[in-house]
């Protein structure tokens, strides 16, 4: 299940039974601190109204309630927070209808079209996540980060981490092998701690991310907002919808005839997002063989 980033969802518990009573509810986004949220009673089912979303991620929803005769549980509602490719009322707009649950499909299928071509999405996520070193100067990021926290902890690495690639991959700021290189192994976030083995000052110097060791980057990931290009070819997606031609498309049509018409798609309404307006709008945001294309 999804809900939208930027909202204050509400979000509704089904009774198992008649009689069923929800005495708490608690929520978190991406594993951060659990708040509460006050139940309200209705017919069949209990609702929640629960804080404002920031950012993308997993929202975990944990209901604790009573059913008459059989004792108390817990069940928890996993929900993913995401970003609207387009906002749900200028598709209204496009597809020309009041229904938000048509404009909420449309939405979702075209960020998904989306995603699947450029090999990313756009939303904006907080929090950690864990990369595998390779032994080079370089570390390739599995997602596009704004800006770093800490890495492993370490939050004083302003003279020694550079981010470039558009935030694709981490670069060593000093260069070279130490004189003294017995103990080198590359980058450690502090050679003062009490791990083991224990590296000499001069090995805390950034040359390598060490192969195989896991980097976990606590940080800004996505994008601040979805970009220009990237609005305009879901716009023209959300058209192509709107249009009813994407029904064939779907089914691989390649031509329909009546008795005094003929609808033929060319091959290229089969690739890639099926618009080739759309394709070239988003040409700079497709990665390839994990670098996003500058």
């Amino acid at each position: 299940m999804e809900i939208y980033r930027g909202t204050v969802p509400t979000v509704s518990f089904p009774h198992p039974v008649s009689g069923t009573s929800v005495s708490q509810v608690t929520w978190s986004i991406n594993g951060g601190t659990q708040q509460t949220a006050a139940p309200v009673l209705g017919t069949g089912e209990t609702t929640a109204v629960l804080g404002y979303l920031q950012n993308d991620g997993t929202l975990r929803v944990t209901w604790t309630f009573t059913i008459p005769g059989a004792g108390s549980y817990t069940e928890e509602q996993v929900y993913d927070v995401v970003t609207p490719i387009l906002p749900i009322s200028e598709i209204k707009e496009i597809i020309e209808s009041d229904s938000d649950e048509d404009a909420i499909t449309i939405e979702k299928a075209t960020r998904n079209i989306i995603k699947a071509h450029c090999g990313q999405d756009f939303g904006k996520y907080v929090g950690q996540i864990s990369v595998s070193g390779s032994g080079e100067p370089n570390l390739r990021l599995p997602r596009r980060i704004i800006s770093i926290t800490s890495i492993n902890g370490a939050t004083t690495m302003n003279n020694t981490v550079a981010v470039r690639g558009n935030g694709w991959y981490l670069m060593s700021k000093n260069r070279g092998v130490p004189s003294i290189r017995a103990d080198f192994d590359g980058w450690h976030e502090n050679p003062y701690t009490s791990e083991v083995p224990i590296f000499a000052p001069y090995a805390s110097q950034y040359y390598s991310f060490t192969r195989n060791r896991e980097f976990v980057i606590d940080g800004v990931w996505g994008w601040e907002s979805v970009p220009a290009s990237v609005t305009e070819a879901a716009k023209l997606l959300v058209n192509d919808y709107a249009c009813g031609d994407s029904i064939y498309r779907d089914r691989y049509v390649a031509s329909l005839t009546a008795a005094d018409w003929k609808l033929q798609f060319n091959d290229g309404a089969f690739v890639d997002t099926g618009n080739v307006r759309a394709n070239q709008l988003l040409a700079e945001y497709v990665l390839q063989r994990g670098w996003v294309v500058i």
